[in-house]
């Protein structure tokens, strides 16, 4: 009972303290919480580059973007030169800097070259698979439909276009190869 007593004394005063630190602390926590992912920089939209040139290089793979590919990437380095650990990216710095490295080279692409892009490949597509007009068709159609999802896409990335810009030339080499 004394030692309820003196702990309610001693502490009793600082409680109005110690609710403002602990609601200090939660609205802190809350606030960094809401900080969104570390903003791409000019030098790691470099480094994201170069490393996709050398692992191209040595897969023989073309770069491409999507939800998954980031990981793919880093397990296919993983598995062969490590470029993406000894450059100091984890598994998940890595996909927020391949992400947007990626959309902000997809919004620096102009709309008309993505739709010629698309429609070129119809072509090549139907060509290849000998495709009827009424296939190629639908399959424009269904390109159509993606069109908006590169919208989404580029609409995310315009705020690391910037960044990107000065590697696009790179990235157009290691993205639409043919």
């Amino acid at each position: 009972m004394l030692l309820s007593r003196k702990i309610g004394h001693a502490t009793a005063p600082s409680l109005p303290r110690l609710a403002r630190l602990v609601a200090l602390l939660l609205a802190a926590g809350v606030a960094l919480q809401a900080v969104p992912a570390a903003a791409l920089d000019s030098r790691e939209a470099g480094q994201v580059v170069t490393i996709l040139e050398k692992l191209v290089v040595e897969t023989g793979s073309t770069v491409y973007y999507d939800e998954e590919a980031a990981e793919e990437w880093f397990q296919i380095d993983d598995e062969t030169s490590g470029l993406i650990a000894a450059a100091g990216f984890t598994r998940a710095t890595w996909k927020t800097a391949f992400d947007q490295t990626l959309t902000g080279f997809i919004a620096s692409v102009p709309e008309a070259e993505l739709e010629k892009l698309m429609d070129d490949f119809i072509n090549q597509f139907g060509e290849a698979t000998k495709m009827t007009p009424e296939q190629k068709a639908e399959a424009a159609s269904l390109m159509g439909a993606e069109m908006g999802h590169f919208d989404g896409i580029r609409a995310k990335g315009a705020q690391y276009q910037d960044f990107v810009t000065p590697y696009a030339p790179r990235l157009r080499k290691i993205t639409f190869q043919k």
